[in-house]
């Protein structure tokens, strides 16, 4: 009992006497207190900067989206101008070309067919 008693007593002054040799004076104090807001301070302010960055980023993105959506529809409404029926019979008139009567093929003897130069 009496040696438990002691160990108590020897962790508790080890422990007041490490306490004291360490302590930090109130500059020293105030000098890490600043250090820490400083460096939480440089934190924020990155990640907001970040933050602000890459909604730029975004927006760029949305606007260059919204431009290639536009092209895409105009180019669609290009493609199905050309295939209309209209259009191409008025090409047909244009490039004088008249209707085909009878088709004829031509069957190959082979599987290939090449011209001879």
């Amino acid at each position: 009992m009496l040696n438990i008693k002691l160990n108590g007593l020897k962790e508790k002054f080890y422990r007041k006497n490490f306490l004291l040799n360490h302590q930090v004076g109130s500059k020293g104090a105030v000098i890490i207190f600043f250090a820490f807001i400083l460096i939480v301070s440089l934190l924020y302010l990155f990640q907001v900067n970040s933050l602000a960055t890459k909604g730029y980023e975004i927006k760029d993105l949305e606007e260059k989206a919204a431009e290639l959506r536009a092209k895409n529809k105009a180019l669609e409404l290009q493609i199905t101008e050309l295939r209309s029926t209209e259009r191409i019979t008025r090409e047909i008139k244009n490039l004088d070309m008249v209707a085909v009567a009878r088709v004829e093929y031509l069957k190959a003897n082979g599987t290939s067919v090449a011209i001879k130069r």
